[in-house]
């Protein structure tokens, strides 16, 4: 998607394993550099990292931040995904330091991209980063993300992940309170004692706050039927199968600023269960069976309703998919792209 002339030189902490490198089949006017990992973290971005890039005409940060300690280089374009610190208990009190790092880059951006309307409105309520600087990018899947309509492959799929050919609900994503883990699983418990369901929940991302599953699956009675892999692929393209071999999604989050896992399993044409809250609801409103409020008995109601009822879990399927065909990978890139060249030269119109 470059121009002629146009060169990305992204700046790695790490070398690329040559594997992947091999797979990207980068652009020779994509530089990969790596500058020296003596210094981490905020040193390494504010320091190490901005003296390389201080002759480049424009810096993109992809992540929420930028480097602070002097404008290096003169125009900046910063991606932020969510404001979700205004979720109570979503950090540890330590964290928000870096969320102000994250508002402090958001305000000294020339530009600023967001997902969806309602980070949008975080960025300027929140932050105080006025709305002409804020460019809404949908955040698109992958193409691999589709149906892929392989009964044999979604079957090695549950053999692989839950031990046994049964039906499985799915969730992807790190494991946390402000992603309603533990209240996913009550409620999953309560149907599946009431209804006799052969169902069991796999938990598909890391248990980086360390979460008590155990603990809260013995409590419930469903230690047997909730599975916890920690995501780890070679390959991103790895989780379609998983995303195709469910029988519905759930992401039962308390707030969140957008969700690419919510909209590759909508890419995927899995039905889905999804928090009406923040970004999430930006992502499947009108495409998903939205929970206003997701707690215990809210989460109940819907895993019956859908698991239980094959008409309203094939239109789901049918606007799944029709929601993730339409924001696309490519389509982010491109955009994101054409904020960083307004940038460059003349800035924002």
């Amino acid at each position: 998607m470059l121009s002629p002339g146009e060169e990305v030189h992204a700046y790695l902490r790490k070398s690329v394993p040559a594997e992947s490198l091999t797979h990207l089949n980068l652009s020779s006017a994509i530089k990969l550099e790596q500058v020296g990992p003596k210094l981490t973290g905020f040193l390494w971005e504010n320091f190490s990292m901005a003296m390389r890039a201080r002759q480049m005409d424009v810096f993109f940060g992809p992540s929420y931040s930028l480097p602070l300690l002097g404008r290096v280089p003169r125009k900046r374009v910063v991606a932020t995904h969510s404001v979700n610190e205004v979720q109570p208990g979503a950090h540890q009190s330590w964290e928000n330091l870096t969320c102000k790092w994250f508002q402090l880059s958001a305000l000294s951006a020339d530009a600023v991209i967001v997902p969806c309307d309602s980070t949008a409105a975080l960025t300027t309520s929140r932050y105080g980063v006025p709305a002409k600087k804020i460019v809404v990018i949908p955040q698109g899947a992958d193409i691999s993300f589709r149906p892929l309509n392989d009964p044999e492959l979604a079957l090695r799929t549950r053999i692989d992940f839950l031990g046994e050919d049964v039906p499985y609900v799915l969730f992807v994503g790190k494991l946390s309170i402000r992603r309603n883990i533990p209240n996913l699983i009550a409620a999953f418990s309560k149907v599946k004692k009431a209804r006799g369901l052969p169902h069991k929940l796999l938990l598909l991302g890391p248990n980086h706050k360390n979460l008590p599953l155990g603990d809260i699956c013995a409590k419930h009675g469903v230690s047997e039927a909730v599975v916890q892999h920690d995501g780890n692929f070679t390959r991103h393209e790895e989780l379609v199968r998983v995303y195709n071999g469910a029988e519905l999604f759930v992401h039962p989050s308390w707030f969140e600023g957008w969700s690419m896992t919510t909209i590759e399993a909508l890419a995927c044409g899995v039905a889905t269960i999804a928090a009406n809250r923040g970004g999430l609801g930006d992502v499947a409103r009108g495409y998903a069976y939205m929970v206003d409020e997701p707690r215990v008995e809210a989460l109940q109601h819907a895993l019956e309703e859908v698991l239980l009822n094959e008409g309203l879990r094939q239109e789901l399927k049918q606007l799944a998919r029709k929601r993730g065909s339409a924001i696309t990978w490519e389509d982010t890139t491109r955009h994101t792209l054409d904020v960083i060249r307004a940038a460059a030269t003349n800035g924002l119109s």
